[in-house]
């Protein structure tokens, strides 16, 4: 009895009180021995929750923005104000929109011009090396004949297009996938989940010919999540806005990436054969002159002359430059047709950030609706937390402010951490059955969430010590005790169901009532499950495992 005496000695006390409160414990003395807190093996029901507050936001928000910078013409709304979806809140002053369009214009004509220029320089060259031969021979017609090099040509002018247009999709697919899997923001009452309703176009030439006239606008998209815990049937919980799949829009550039390498490489096809073919003709030039005048060589140029006419590498790099130009006149009109925006939802206006005569960048949020009838709750939990949660379970929500808890499900759970949080954590929505009055955008509440469930063998929770993945409880019986590796199932506050070690009726040990109550001492320790080395309460003596 000495020996398993000190190995309980130093068992914690805090759980008495729980058990106690559950009505399951009772001590047990015996004249020559501790008297111990001791609880019923019974059979109940067990619930586990996670704690977390959480923060409520609008199920619907947008922020919308200007396509282009400028100077803002009108602002037709306020904050407060109620809009519809279409109606327009705000414009630019499109004067300097359109003296870009005639400038882009200009640049494109410029960029066709010396297209044209080349694909003259190549037909002159080779027709007047064809001509220079049919006259030595005499066996052809006078007639200067017809350059062979133009389907060639427009073959590379088609793939050099092609390539452009497949590198701008990959250039798009990519954008997309940095938003769908870029890390989610922080959930704050500043930082609450948005469905943007942004506007962009760009336009961009490379040295590897790219051109990218893109234009994409994210509208409000919403996706309905309904409890599938077992149990009572509850009303679907408000949607809430569905998270771009990441896994999806990487695949997206993966098959646009595969996409722009096979245009590339039907491009290199296309320009080797323009580049034999003015091979060929230079080198006919030269033979027909002996050697000297024009020919000897394809040159770089932009029309023929001593160094021969521009190469089919340069004629693809103008039409590069053309394709960028013209996706640059294809934006310019965009951002005139776009010089007002609309709201994409129906709400209230929650911010307006720009006035009439100031200036706005692209992208730049000036308005910010939201609908504010309908409200989910956002969360941070931690990482050692999330393999308990799944869509689907039940949650009880308390927001500041209102009498009557609320009841909803998780819809979603963040794939990405939140950035800036410690420790790490992931987004949880929570979308609610129920809307009452008095909720408010920005504004906290408790939040419960129904982890797991189960029923059967149980003990209160603190008399389980665990140690590692091993879980242990001490068994009273016939005036002794000893140490019983049991499986832990459903682990709530209060009770602990157990799967396999126990039975019905038994008793399990909480707490030795002849050890003194623990001091602040910091020193003080509870020695291990199995009654490993510890530290006394009051002096801090370590007690050997008996």
């Amino acid at each position: 009895m000495g020996k398993q005496f000190r190995r309980i000695a130093v068992l914690s006390i805090t759980g008495a009180v729980v058990a106690g409160g559950a009505g399951t414990a009772y001590a047990a003395m015996s004249s020559s021995g501790p008297a111990y807190r001791l609880a019923s093996v019974t059979s109940a029901n067990v619930t586990a929750a996670l704690h977390v507050v959480g923060t409520l936001t609008p199920v619907q928000q947008a922020d919308v923005a200007f396509s282009a910078s400028g100077s803002v013409a009108a602002v037709a709304v306020k904050p407060g104000q109620h809009v519809t979806a279409g109606q327009t809140l705000g414009w630019l002053d499109t004067t300097s929109l359109k003296a870009d369009l005639t400038a882009a214009q200009s640049t494109l004509a410029n960029a066709n011009l010396r297209v044209a220029n080349d694909t003259a320089s190549q037909n002159t060259a080779t027709t007047t090396s064809a001509t220079s031969a049919a006259s030595q021979s005499a066996s052809r017609s006078a007639s200067p004949p017809t350059s062979s090099l133009r389907p060639l040509q427009q073959a590379v002018l088609s793939a050099q297009r092609q390539a452009d247009g497949a590198l701008a999709q990959a250039q798009t697919a990519l954008g997309q996938a940095e938003q769908a899997c870029a890390s989610p923001p922080s959930p704050r009452p500043t930082t609450t989940p948005t469905v943007t309703a942004t506007k962009t176009a760009t336009a961009t030439a490379t040295k590897t010919a790219t051109a990218t006239a893109t234009k994409t606008v994210t509208a409000t998209v919403t996706a309905t999540a309904s409890p599938t815990d077992t149990g009572p049937t509850h009303p679907a919980p408000a949607s809430a806005p569905a998270p771009a799949t990441c896994a999806d829009a990487t695949q997206r550039v993966l098959d646009a990436e595969t996409a722009a390498l096979q245009a590339q490489q039907a491009l290199s096809g296309r320009l080797a054969a323009l580049n034999q073919a003015l091979s060929r003709a230079a080198a006919a030039a030269s033979t027909s002159s002996g050697g000297g005048g024009r020919g000897g060589g394809i040159g770089g140029g932009g029309s023929s002359g001593p160094a021969g006419p521009v190469s089919a590498a340069q004629l693809a790099a103008d039409q590069a430059s053309a394709d960028a130009a013209a996706a640059q006149v294809t934006v310019a009109q965009q951002n005139i047709a776009e010089a007002s925006v609309v709201s994409p939802i129906s709400g209230t206006v929650v911010t307006v950030s720009v006035t009439p005569g100031s200036s706005t960048g692209a992208g730049s949020t000036a308005f910010v609706v939201a609908g504010l009838d309908s409200y989910q709750v956002v969360t941070a939990v931690p990482v050692t937390d999330m393999p308990q949660l799944k869509v689907g379970q039940r949650v009880s929500v308390q927001p500041d402010g209102v009498s009557t808890p609320l009841t909803g499900s998780v819809v979603s759970i963040g794939l990405m951490p939140i950035t800036n949080v410690s420790p790490t954590s992931y987004a949880v929505t929570i979308g609610l059955t129920e809307q009452p009055s008095g909720l408010h955008a920005g504004g906290f509440a408790n939040v419960t969430i129904t982890t797991a469930r189960g029923s059967g063998v149980s003990v209160p929770t603190s008399a389980v010590h665990n140690s590692g993945h091993v879980a242990t409880v001490i068994v009273y019986a016939g005036g002794k005790t000893h140490v019983t590796r049991v499986t832990v199932g459903t682990k709530g506050p209060v009770m602990t169901r157990i799967t396999s070690g126990l039975k019905i009726g038994q008793q399990v040990v909480l707490a030795d009532l002849s050890q003194p109550l623990p001091t602040n001492n910091l020193t003080n320790q509870f020695s291990g499950p199995r009654g490993g080395p510890g530290l006394s309460w009051r002096t801090g003596v370590i007690i050997g495992p008996g």
